[in-house]
Parts: structure tokens; C-alpha cells; sequence
């Protein structure tokens, strides 16, 4: 099939099969809406080219040079895109099923609102591209690029981020779901409003980083460095921050219900109206904190260390102190005795 022919089958509407296109010069074309089956463009050049509103199944897309190329609401279902080049292409509301996106670069593309269903992102450059709204999930994503990408509202789940570059990244409002970033250089970065439930960041580095009103429930952050960290209104429940340091941080009205703080270094950081229900923060450090207002009602804070820490009407309702130092009967308040009545009671009654 030649040039002339294929265009002739796409304006007729026209379902294109097993064809082969390798290395055919298809640049600045328009084939929107097409419906290509089992297609070989392997190494095409199709530069500036429509696929606009198309649909391609288990097709051969290898080397194919799309850049600029217009893929707006276009659907690549089992289709090898490895190597292809893609930069600066519009792929608005695009959707790409198990695709093999191995070293293919995506430098500068619009990705607004696109899906990614397990793709193979290898090598895979995304430098500067716009992921506003844009989902990868379950993917393979090792030495993926991201530098200076725009990640607005992005869904990524289910993916191993420790190979992947993330210099001058910027995250608002991105949601990152049991992704796996341990041990990685994160210092000053700015995740603000974005949510890492069961996100996987033991000995990570976050020293500086900006993580107002993030929600890190249920999320592993043994051994984090989390010194200085912004991080107001930060949701914290369920998660593991067993000899992480928090020195120096900005937690104010912070939830750590249920939350591991065992052996944490919170010295001199800001954790004013935190909520600590429930939480284990045996051996936790909170040299010279301000924990005005605090709430650790139920916690174990057995070992704990409040030297010099601001503790003016702190709850400590049924909160185990056993060897604890520091804290002052004086200002905080202890067992709310009409609760505690209150709990008595229904305990004897069941």
C-alpha cells in the first residue's frame, strides 16, 4: 500500500489490517479517525501527522519519528512505541494500553488528561512535558525522565520511582499511590496538596521539602530525613515514622493518629494542635517542640523526651508516659476524668 492508498482507505472510513508501512514517508499527513490493525510503521516518518480520534491495535510503531504530531483522543491498545520519537506532540485525552514506550521521547509533549494503563515507560524522556491530569499506573517506569515536567493533578500507582529523574519536577495536587521513592534525594522539592497514601519512602531525604496539606496515610517513612520540612495540616495516619528526623519542621495541626513515631527526632520542630491519638512515639524525641494545644489522648509515649518543650493544655487522656522526662503537670491537662468515668462505665457494662 502506498501513500496515496492509505489516505484513499482513511477518508473512506475504511479499517486498515496488516499492512506494512516501515519507513514510509508520511509526514505532516492526516490520518484522523483511522482504524489500523496489526500495522507496521516501524521507522515512518510521520512529523507534524494527524492520529487524531484513531485507534491502533497491536501496531508496530517502533522509531517512528511523531514529533509535533497530533494524537488528541487517539487509543494505542498492545502497540510497541519503543524509540518512538513523540516530542512536543499533542496527546491531549490519549490512551495507551500496555504499551512499550521503552526509550521513547515524549520531551515537551502535552499529556493533558492522558492515560497510561501498564506501559513500559524504560528510559523512557518526558522532560518538560505536561502531565496535567494525566494517569500512569502499573507500569514499568525504571530511568524514566521527568526533568522539569509538570505533574498537576497526575495519578501515578503502583510504580518504582527510585531510578526516575525528577529534577526540577513540579508536583500540585498529584496523587502517588503505593509508588515506591525510597531512598531518594527529594530535599526542597515542592509536593504541596499532594496525597502519598502507602507511598514507600523509608530512608528518603525530604530535608526543606514543601509538603503542606500532603497526606501520607498509611505510608512508610523509616529512617526519612524530614528536617525542616513545611508541612501544615499534613495527614499523617497509620504511617511509619520510626527513627525518621523531623527537626527543625513546620507539622502545625498535623494528624499522626495511629502513626509509628517510635525513636523520631521531632526536636525544636513546630507541632503546635497536633493530633497524636493512639500514636506509639516511644523514645520519640521532642526536645524544645512546641506541642501547644497538643492532643496525645491513647498514645504511648513511654521514653519519650519533652526537655524545654512547650506543652501549655496538652492532652495526655489515658496516654502512657512510663520513663518519659520533661513533661509538666503543671500546664498540661491529664485524664479527662468524666470521659474516663464515662469509658469505665461502658467497659464494666460489656
Amino acid at each position: 500500500m502506498d501513500r496515496d492508498e492509505l489516505l484513499t482507505h482513511v477518508r473512506h472510513g475504511e479499517p486498515i489490517a496488516r499492512v506494512d508501512l516501515s519507513g514510509m514517508d508520511l509526514t505532516g499527513v492526516t490520518l484522523g479517525g483511522g482504524i489500523f490493525d496489526s500495522v507496521s510503521f516501524r521507522g515512518a516518518r510521520m512529523a507534524g501527522a494527524s492520529l487524531k480520534e484513531s485507534i491502533l491495535t497491536k501496531c508496530d510503531l517502533t522509531a517512528v519519528d511523531l514529533s509535533g504530531g497530533d494524537l488528541r483522543h487517539a487509543t494505542f491498545d498492545h502497540c510497541v512505541l519503543r524509540d518512538a520519537v513523540l516530542r512536543d506532540a499533542r496527546m491531549a485525552s490519549t490512551r495507551v494500553i500496555d504499551g512499550d514506550l521503552a526509550l521513547a521521547d515524549l520531551s515537551g509533549a502535552d499529556l493533558l488528561v492522558a492515560a497510561f494503563v501498564s506501559p513500559d515507560f524504560t528510559a523512557a524522556r518526558l522532560c518538560r512535558a505536561n502531565l496535567d491530569r494525566t494517569a500512569i499506573l502499573n507500569g514499568k517506569v525504571p530511568g524514566m525522565d521527568l526533568t522539569g515536567a509538570r505533574l498537576r493533578q497526575t495519578v501515578l500507582q503502583k510504580l518504582d520511582l527510585t531510578t526516575t529523574v525528577l529534577t526540577d519536577a513540579r508536583f500540585d495536587l498529584a496523587v502517588l499511590v503505593e509508588c515506591r521513592l525510597a531512598g531518594m534525594d527529594l530535599s526542597g522539592m515542592d509536593f504541596s496538596f499532594s496525597q502519598l497514601m502507602q507511598a514507600d519512602l523509608t530512608g528518603a531525604n525530604l530535608t526543606g521539602a514543601n509538603l503542606t496539606r500532603c497526606n501520607f496515610k498509611d505510608a512508610d517513612l523509616t529512617g526519612a530525613r524530614l528536617d525542616r520540612i513545611q508541612a501544615e495540616n499534613t495527614l499523617w495516619v497509620g504511617a511509619t515514622l520510626r527513627e525518621a528526623t523531623l527537626t527543625g519542621a513546620r507539622l502545625r495541626q498535623a494528624i499522626f493518629i495511629d502513626a509509628d513515631l517510635g525513636a523520631a527526632d521531632c526536636s525544636r520542630a513546630d507541632m503546635q494542635q497536633g493530633i497524636f491519638t493512639r500514636a506509639k512515639c516511644v523514645g520519640t524525641r521532642f526536645v524544645g517542640t512546641d506541642l501547644t494545644y497538643g492532643d496525645f489522648s491513647y498514645a504511648d509515649v513511654s521514653a519519650a523526651d519533652f526537655s524545654s518543650a512547650t506543652m501549655a493544655r496538652a492532652k495526655l487522656h489515658r496516654a502512657r508516659t512510663e520513663g518519659s522526662v520533661g513533661i509538666s503537670r503543671t500546664v498540661t491537662l491529664g485524664d479527662d476524668t468524666e470521659l474516663a468515668e464515662a469509658e469505665d462505665f461502658q467497659a464494666t457494662k460489656g
